[in-house]
């Protein structure tokens, strides 16, 4: 059996304001960080935390494991951090929205 590592990907949701438009959804994307054996397992993960705050994956991105002489902005090398001190972490990055034209 493989042993899990981390795991870093840029994922692309929708979402929507449940309080004033709650019919419209909006496109976003972020980074998540977390232990995975594959990239089954990776979607598997963050698609729980997703589903449970009623937003939609819209696709997933560079998903690979993180390397080691990868080099990161700050934002990242903090959810790396917290990520390998958590073996149950799924770690979400700013979540970046964007309008459809």
């Amino acid at each position: 059996m493989a042993q899990p590592e981390i795991w870093i990907g840029t994922i692309e949701i929708s979402w929507s304001d449940e309080k004033s438009t709650p019919n419209v959804f909006r496109p976003a994307f972020t980074v998540v960080t977390t232990w995975a054996t594959s990239s089954q397992e990776f979607r598997e993960n963050y698609i729980q935390i997703l589903t449970s705050h009623g937003w939609n994956l819209l696709g997933v991105e560079r998903a690979n494991p993180v390397p080691n002489d990868g080099e990161f902005s700050e934002e990242v090398e903090d959810m790396l951090e917290r990520t390998r001190s958590n073996p149950n972490a799924i770690i979400y990055g700013t979540f970046y929205s964007y309008p459809v034209m």
